[in-house]
């Protein structure tokens, strides 16, 4: 039996203990108790007292009892015996969903405490919080006994669960993935998980750091995990407790790290640029071979500087990639720049600052230029910039160099190729673990296509232009990217500075 989570239930048993074992099946328990809700000498649905833990008690003694945390279920192997309590409790006003039949036992979820209690005190919130979009990890929602949000259509759930879900989970998800790995980059207001041992618990936090600042996890009291969120407390930027029956809702807030920002400016040549806003660098592209013109240069730690004449500001891309570690990085041109200005007059006040541009990745994920539609299809643009024949040749190169290497983006390729529409200049912002994904995937294959394409159509010795082929195609590769990729976009206007 499968139970990874540590969750051994405790069971506060009504009923033959042999009858017990002979039909709850292959799954973990563990009996703390006996109870009898009649005998000779006491009748529950007469007198409201019940036998346990060694002596007669009352309806609230039995409350008390399943919410300390000293008992997970109350299990009747008599369906007389359970409808007798459970009426006459629901009479008395109370009831939990604690309180269970042999039966409904054995299809409890076998690695956690479930109370539809929970569900409904966690769904509202959730709608009045303000959390709009959920990652639920262990497909929580869809183990328990809820078939609806209760009318909280106002966050959007995705789950995560590698067997199939009934149809009615619709009702809940949004997108069901097999593993985190097809949940990509998405990111989320706050991802659910179940309870965990605490060594599991860590290890799930470092998991989904890049999904979700917020994870909302319960305990029951008196648990290992329930004293290491009280432990750890101050490991946490906030720490939310949604208190009441048998488990407690936590939401806990990481920390945010240090920001480590930069937007490099890519330039080829001295530029008299004014004081750039905090945050911003310089960064001198093809350098290798070059005069040092003072700046950051592309041609040390490992690099690609010197196919700069063939793919331009990419091979900056590269350097960063490869040998700068920041925590919200982006790349700018000498001549260009973000802006939240609706004027196109350039002005370094204009300029996205820091402040503005991480107040930006709280809501989205990734900043790029505004959408440019052309006339023309990205190939035909390609075309007109390197001649209709060494575009098509091109193409031809980096389409097998991307089969080889990504053949999931074919589709995508072509569909950008084909379009009017583009994100330009390669110009974006954004945080480290998405910018390091990118960069992944583009130069798994762009360096190969290029060397190739270099060699077999002589760039080297071709005027400036078509010497730019591969530099032309690249730039349409984030576009390419961001098609199969579930991120939230930001466009921005670029400011083209005066007189460069």
């Amino acid at each position: 039996m499968n139970n990874e989570f540590g969750f051994v239930p405790k069971i506060l048993l009504c009923g033959d203990e042999a009858d017990f074992f002979s039909r709850v099946g292959e799954r973990p328990f563990k009996i703390i108790g006996h109870a009898k809700i009649s005998d000779k000498n006491f009748d529950f649905v007469k007198d409201g007292k019940i036998f346990f833990d060694g002596k007669l008690q009352d309806l609230p003694a039995l409350t008390k009892f399943l919410q300390s945390g000293a008992v997970d279920y109350f299990v009747f192997t008599s369906l007389f015996d359970f409808a007798a309590f459970r009426n006459n409790a629901y009479k008395r006003g109370w009831l939990s969903s604690q309180v269970v039949t042999l039966d409904e036992f054995k299809v409890t979820p076998p690695d956690f405490l479930y109370d539809v209690n929970a569900d409904i005190r966690l769904l509202p919130y959730l709608k009045n919080s303000g959390v709009k979009t959920l990652l639920d990890v262990d497909a929580y929602f869809a183990r328990g006994r809820l078939f609806t949000k209760f009318g909280n259509d106002f966050t959007e759930i995705d789950a995560v669960s590698e067997k199939n879900l009934p149809p009615i989970t619709e009702n809940f998800y949004t997108h069901i993935y097999k593993n985190l790995a097809q949940v990509g980059l998405k990111h989320y207001d706050a991802a659910l998980i179940i309870e965990r041992e605490p060594a599991a618990f860590e290890s799930m936090l470092a998991l989904l750091e890049n999904f979700s600042d917020v994870i909302i996890t319960f305990a029951r009291k008196g648990s290992e995990l329930e004293k290491y969120i009280f432990d750890t407390a101050d490991n946490f930027k906030k720490v939310l407790g949604l208190r009441g029956g048998a488990v407690d809702w936590y939401l806990l807030t990481r920390q945010e790290p240090p920001e480590n920002f930069c937007i490099y400016v890519v330039t080829h040549k001295k530029v008299e640029l004014d004081t750039l806003p905090e945050g911003y660098e310089i960064i001198h592209a093809g350098r290798e071979g070059k005069e040092d013109l003072g700046y950051l240069g592309d041609d040390t730690g490992e690099n690609i500087s010197r196919l700069n004449l063939y793919i331009n500001e990419l091979t900056a891309l590269y350097w960063v990639w490869k040998n700068i570690s920041n925590t919200v990085v982006g790349l700018a041109h000498y001549r260009r720049f973000f802006t939240e200005s609706n004027s196109g007059k350039f002005s370094y006040e204009k300029i996205l600052t820091k402040d503005a541009a991480l107040k930006i990745l709280e809501s989205y994920d990734i900043i790029v230029s505004e959408t440019y539609h052309g006339g023309l299809t990205q190939r035909e643009f390609v075309a007109n910039d390197c001649s209709k024949e060494l575009a098509t040749f091109g193409e031809l190169i980096l389409k097998k160099h991307l089969l080889q290497a990504q053949p999931d983006y074919l589709d995508a390729f072509e569909f950008v190729m084909n379009s009017t529409s583009l994100y330009k200049c390669n110009m974006f912002v954004t945080r480290k673990n998405i910018f390091e994904a990118y960069c992944k995937w583009l130069f798994s294959f762009l360096i190969d296509a290029t060397e190739e394409a270099v060699q077999k159509a002589d760039l080297e010795n071709r005027s400036w232009s078509p010497r730019r082929l591969m530099s032309f195609l690249g730039e349409r590769m984030l576009t390419v990217w961001l098609m199969k990729n579930r991120l939230r976009i930001k466009e921005l206007k670029i400011m083209q500075v005066d007189g460069l």
